[in-house]
Formats: structure tokens, sequence, C-alpha cells
């Protein structure tokens, strides 16, 4: 008997650990510890947002943030904390009020209430919803923390009934008519679905469309139904929890409120096309990856975010073949103009002052001649061979021609290859390039002359008090001369061989050099051949005056030598500046060059930098 007594006690002392281990509470089950997001409404595309949710205690890094649209990496992400991102987010706590919460449960679905607003920060707003028989508002969506404590420190009203549903149908409502960026739904219940007007699939499909998630708790009950909680949950982005007593609540609630208080918001800027589908992947590491999906907007829902013009006409399919076209027209135009010879100027002056009687032309003789001689003789075609000898240019004009239309259509080209339409607007301004470019060496020749011309004359004087006439001391100059003057001064001498007279071949060498000064030797010349004098004391005079102008127009130069430094260092500045940032910041310059109002800003500030340069041109051009 003692035997047996001591092994029941010996059983009796196995067995009550066990019992106390078994009839400890366990801890509430977590929430799934993955990596969620959520997409953001209201933001206008190319831009896009989504909420990230992490496990309570963990944090987000830049660095460590890589989004993928269809598989390829997307440039330019920013991520923050969604509480200081600037977007109105907020959640609604629907609250079961039917007679099955009676007691305990209800109280502490007041408390889990109160344990969730301590995690609330001072940008999120949140509303409360109770639910039995009827659909009861306690409180608005508002960020006054205090009207939020008033409200769960009273209990709402118990009755028959539970419409889930229909109680998610209002919560959405009140997201709705607050127009907030981020929304989210807290609800509880501890029984199934009893007297909703909607059904589990409307609730979910009006969720989804409004972009809202919803986070399911479930309390065990007799009546208790997991099942809808965990449908509504899974396919809204939410999470289910559930708790097997109600002091199992305020722990999950306070994780929840953790969880929603601290998410983040990743932007960046979509380059997917209008109407197409996107399969978007955002991967944090260290905590895994989640995924969506989203249709990009039509064209006509993103009026602000259109293309311009001209971006849509290069981007077109048409654009290759109207391009192609116009630089056909251009090759044609240059063989036309290769196949044409110019008129030469020297058989028309010897034509003019040579001897001998012209016989008269008809009318019809008169009109065949007009429609036969080369249009391009007096025309800009002819003036680019004069510019091309005077600039003392080997290159012909037909090379020049050729060289600008080429490097045209080869930018235009590369344009085309990189989808950079404001490069393909800068290859149609070769052609201006090349004609600066010899304009500039046109005055560089002819600023040299200018500089000549003072001391040829005083050679020209020299040769007259030599008792050389006007035409032999012309030659000695040429004689002595340098180059440009000498070629210029040998046109005159030879134009004055030709027949012309002095004074007329002189002032073509005015208008040909652009230079006043010569107009003075022009006209005495004239003196010196209608009435004689002497020419080599008023040309001692001419020259003074000359070299007095010269010095004025140098302390001309000189004193705006400021003004043409600061034209240039003002018209390259943007380059430069612009040149910088992408170098820093091509993510936000990109934009500037892809989109439409960044082409039209481009656009609007190569005009007036140019209209800047040029007006700061004629400020600083002073003709003396």
């Amino acid at each position: 008997m003692t035997r047996r007594l001591s092994l029941l006690l010996l059983l009796v002392a196995c067995v009550v650990p066990v019992g106390a281990a078994g009839g400890t509470a366990t801890p509430a089950p977590a929430l799934a510890a993955t990596v969620q997001v959520a997409p953001v409404a209201r933001v206008p595309f190319p831009e896009r947002g989504f909420v990230v949710s992490l496990p309570e205690g963990t944090a987000a890094e830049l660095g460590r943030v890589v989004v993928r649209e269809n598989g390829l990496r997307v440039d330019g992400v920013r991520v923050d904390p969604l509480s200081g991102s600037g977007l109105r987010f907020g959640v609604v706590l629907a609250l079961d009020a039917s007679e099955s919460m009676t007691g305990g449960p209800a109280a502490a679905a007041l408390e889990a209430g109160r344990t969730f607003l301590t995690h609330r920060t001072a940008t999120e707003e949140i509303g409360i919803v109770a639910f039995n028989g009827d659909i009861s508002v306690l409180s608005n969506l508002t960020r006054d923390g205090g009207a939020l404590r008033r409200t769960l420190a009273t209990q709402p009203p118990l009755s028959y009934g539970t419409r889930i549903y229909d109680a998610l149908s209002r919560s959405l409502a009140l997201l709705r008519d607050a127009k907030l960026s981020s929304g989210s739904i807290v609800v509880l219940s501890d029984g199934a679905d009893i007297g909703s007007l909607h059904s589990l699939d409307e609730a979910v499909e009006a969720a989804r469309k409004q972009q809202v998630r919803i986070f399911t708790v479930g309390l065990r009950s007799g009546a208790y139904d997991p099942a809808p909680l965990r449908t509504i949950a899974e396919q809204t982005g939410g999470a289910y929890a559930e708790a097997r007593s109600a002091a199992e609540l305020a722990a999950i609630y306070e994780e929840l409120g953790a969880r929603l208080s601290g998410e983040y918001l990743v932007r960046y800027r979509s380059a997917a096309r209008p109407m197409s589908q996107v399969d978007v992947t955002i991967r944090i590491a260290g905590h895994g990856e989640a995924a969506t999906t989203y249709v990009a907007p039509t064209p006509s829902l993103l009026e602000p975010y259109h293309r311009s013009p001209l971006s849509a006409f290069l981007l077109s399919g048409s654009s290759p073949l109207v391009i192609a076209a116009l630089f056909g027209a251009l090759v044609c135009l240059l063989l036309l103009l290769l196949t044409r010879r110019p008129g030469t100027t020297v058989v028309e002056r010897v034509e003019r002052f040579a001897g001998g009687p012209r016989k008269r032309q008809d009318s019809a003789t008169a009109l065949v001649f007009r429609e036969t001689r080369n249009r391009y003789a007096g025309g800009w075609w002819a003036q680019l061979e004069r510019d091309l000898e005077l600039a003392r240019m080997t290159i012909t004009p037909t090379a020049v021609v050729g060289l600008a239309l080429a490097g045209t259509f080869a930018i235009v080209v590369l344009a085309l290859a990189l989808s950079a339409p404001l490069l393909g607007v800068f290859g149609l301004t070769t052609p201006w390039i090349a004609r600066a470019l010899v304009r500039r060496k046109v005055d560089a020749v002819r600023q040299e002359f200018a500089d000549q011309f003072p001391g040829s004359l005083q050679v020209l004087a020299s040769a007259l008090r030599a008792g050389h006439s006007f035409n032999g001391a012309l030659g000695v100059v040429v004689e002595h001369a340098r180059e440009p003057a000498r070629a210029e001064l040998a046109r005159v001498l030879q134009d004055d061989r030709l027949g012309v007279l002095p004074e007329d071949a002189i002032r073509k060498l005015a208008r040909r050099m652009q230079n006043r000064d010569i107009e003075q030797v022009a006209l005495l010349a004239e003196l010196q051949r209608t009435t004689g004098g002497n020419s080599a004391e008023i040309l001692d005079t001419v020259v003074g005056t000359i070299r007095e102008r010269s010095e004025i127009r140098r302390l001309v130069r000189t004193l705006t030598a400021q003004g043409r430094m600061a034209r240039w260092i003002l018209t390259a500045l943007p380059v430069v500046l612009t040149a910088f940032l992408w170098l820093v910041h091509p993510d936000v310059m990109r934009s500037f060059f892809t989109s439409g109002g960044g082409q039209d800003a481009l656009h609007a500030a190569e005009l007036m930098v140019a209209s800047g340069s040029v007006l700061i041109q004629k400020i600083v051009d002073i003709d003396v």
C-alpha cells in the first residue's frame, strides 16, 4: 500500500508541471514578417509611389532598395518615411460591437485600439467605425489624438448582428471622402458575417479598386469563421492575425500600430509606355522582396505630361521617311549647284569696258538670256565664293556645302539613334556654323588689311613725291606690300588696266573690305585724275586721319573687351552648368530631355541665351 501511494505521488508530481506548462498562455501569433507593398493613389503618372511595409524593428536604406519594372532596374529611386513624405495617409479601425463581444472582449478591443494610438504619428489620420446590426461612425478621419482617445474611452452599444462587409464598405467610403493618398483598414471580429447587404467579393473588389489594404484580426469564439477574414487580407495586400483570447488583442494591435506608422514611401519616375502592363518588383537587401502589377494610364489622363510636337514627330514611325525625303532634296539641290557653273565676274568686267559696238537684243533674246543665266551668280553661292576667296581658304563652295549637309545628316541620324530630339535640332544649325566660321576668317583678313592700309598709303605718298603717276605709285605699293594688302591692291591695279576708272576700282575695294577709310583714297584718285594737285600732301593728311581713327577704334575695342568677355561667359555658363548638373544629378536632369515640359523649357532657355548673346554683341559692337 505504501509503495502504491509513493508511485501515485510520483505520478502526480510529474503531471502537475506538464499541466502547468500546458496551461501557460502562449504569445499571440505575429503578423507575417515579410516585405509588403501597396500602390499610392493620387500620384500623376509617370511618377509612381509605393508604400513599403517592413517587419517591426527593421529599417529601409536608400542604397539597399532596388526597384525593377518588367525586369529593368529603375534609376532615381527615392525612399522616405511615409510620415515625412508629405502625402496624406490614414487608417480606419473597424471594431466588432456585436452581442458576442459582451464583457471582456469588448473592453479588450477598446484597450487594443488605445494601444494602436500610441504608435500614431503626427501626420497619420485615424477614423473609428463600430459595427453590429448597424454601422456607426464613431470618429471621422482626424489627427486629433485626444479626440480619438476620448472616443475609445466609451464602450459603443452592443447589439445583434455582425455586418463585416458593410463595415468595410463604410470604411472605404471614409477613406475615399478624405482623399488620402494611402489608406488602410484594421477590422476586428469574433464571428462570421451576419446581415451584410454587400458580399465578400464586392468588399474585396472595392478595396482593390481603391488601392486600400485591409488588415484583419480574428478573435476566437464559438461562431468564429477565419476563412473570410483571411481571404480579405490576402486579396487586398494586408495581413491576417488571430487572437486565441481577448488578452492577445493588445499585442496584435501594438504590432500593427508600429508597423503602419513605420512604413516607407518608395518613389520613382516610370519609363513605361501608356496602356502597357508593368510588373514591379521592390527588393530590400536583408529583408526580401515584394511584387505588384499595374497598367500604365492612358495618355488622355496625362495632359500635364504630354510630349512636345517635335518629340512626337521625331519619335513617330513616319519621321525617318520625312527626314530621308528632306535629305534627298538637299542632295538634289547640291547636285544642281554642282552641275551649274557660276558666271565669272572677270568676263562681265571685260564685256563692260571692252571697246566696240554692242548688239541690240530683242525682247525674246533678252527673255532667253534671263532664263538661262545662272541664278546663283549674284546670290548666296557667288557670295560664298567671294568670301572663301577673300578668306584665302583653298576649300571650294561645293565642299563647304557638302560638309555642312553631311554634318547635318550625321547629327540627325545620331539624334534618332539616341532618341534625343534636341540633338537633331542642333544638327540643323551646322550650315550656319560653317557660314560663321567662314565669316570669322573673312573678318580676320579685313582687320589685317585695315592694319596694313595706313602703311601702304604712306608708301603711295612717297612714290608720288618721287615723281610716279598715281597708277605707277600704286604699282610700287603692290610690289612692297604684304598679304592681304598686296593681293587686294593688285586687284585695283588689274581693274585699272582693264579700263576701270581708278576711283571706281578703289570704291570696289572699299566695299570688298568694308572699310570706309578707303573711300577717301578713291576721292583723292578722282581729284588727281580730274584736277591734279599735290596728292602726296593730301595723302599725308589722309594717313594721319586714318591712323587717328584706328587709334580710336583700338581704344573702343579695349574698353568693350569686358563686355565681349561677359557675353561669352554668360553664353557658356548655362551650357557648362547643365553639363555639370547632368554629371551630378543625371536622374533630375534626364526629365529635361525626356519630358515635353522639360524640352519646352530647354527650347525657351536656348532662345533666351541666344537673344541675350546677340543683344550684348549689339551693345559692345561700336562702329567708329
